[in-house]
């Protein structure tokens, strides 16, 4: 859905103009990250507002989409599939989230968010086979991962000791980061031992 959106944007965009397949492309691929975060958001808000935590699912997205963007992760084969986990994702960790607050789950989410920190720090960045980075790039990341990590770890530990319910979306952020990394890195030692 979303790369069809994306490649009818492109479409308007381009009739006028001439522009080159490679130009083509690289529009194709910013209107559809573009697209994808703004329906991402919408419906982080609309599930944050049935489940009455709109600014907790806020936080959640935000610190998700940071340590995601640096750390890298699983990407589903095809767009639908994408889709359906992403969207899927973003609800159990929301409901997640609401349980949380209401049952002040504290420990448990801290000593979850503690394995899945560490699972980052052994596994980031995960590039994928069909974008594979290079050592600087893989270095780059992976220090850029780490600071973003230690940032929202530490605003977790400022919102525990002030009493902030902010502590809980960030957690689980890293918890789904650390599955999608764990998933992404399983997936690549799979494909690998197919290829051999």
């Amino acid at each position: 859905m979303i790369g069809r959106i994306a490649s009818g944007v492109v479409e308007k965009l381009t009739d006028s103009t001439t522009i080159s397949d490679t130009e083509k492309e690289l529009y194709l691929y910013g209107f559809f990250i573009l697209i994808s975060q703004i329906l991402y958001f919408i419906i982080t808000i609309i599930m944050g507002i049935l489940l009455d935590i709109v600014s907790l699912s806020i936080v959640f997205y935000i610190s998700f989409q940071f340590i995601r963007r640096y750390a890298g992760g699983i990407h589903a084969s095809s767009e639908l599939k994408c889709e359906i986990i992403s969207t899927t994702s973003i609800f159990i960790c929301l409901l997640c989230v609401k349980s949380s607050v209401m049952f002040n789950i504290q420990i448990p989410t801290l000593i979850l968010t503690l394995f899945a920190s560490i699972v980052i720090f052994i596994l980031c960045p995960l590039d994928t086979p069909e974008k594979p980075l290079t050592k600087e790039e893989l270095r780059y990341f992976r220090k850029i991962s780490l600071i973003v990590l230690a940032i929202m770890l530490s605003i977790i530990i400022i919102s525990i000791v002030i009493k902030l319910t902010i502590a809980y979306p960030i957690c689980f952020s890293i918890i789904l980061e650390s599955v999608f990394l764990v998933a992404g890195k399983i997936k690549r030692e799979h494909s690998n031992k197919n290829v051999e």
